[in-house]
């Protein structure tokens, strides 16, 4: 008994450790604000005011940190023509 359960636990963790998404790499704010100003970003979604999300023609997919009353940022997002989106997530299973 001990060893099915054992076998279904190894196999949980397998399925898990090879579908589970891979997270998106996180870009520093200097390295985004390049990718804004070279042209290669053209859409974020900020999620739960706390991460920007988006995806750069040359570096794919990524993420980086945003910070709530960063109207300085927004403000060049906006000027440099990149679609600015809000997103908050819903609750949580927990």
């Amino acid at each position: 008994m001990f060893g099915l359960r054992l076998g279904l636990a190894l196999l949980g963790a397998w399925l898990a450790f090879h579908y589970m998404p891979k997270p998106l790499p996180e870009l520093s704010r200097t390295e985004f604000l390049a990718e804004v100003r070279e042209g290669h970003v053209h859409k974020v979604v900020i999620e739960d005011e706390k991460v920007i999300v988006g995806e750069s023609t040359t570096r794919g997919q990524f993420r980086s940190a945003f910070n709530k009353p960063d109207t300085a940022l927004l403000g060049e997002l906006f000027e440099m023509g990149v679609e600015v989106l809000y997103q908050e997530s819903g609750p949580g299973l927990i």
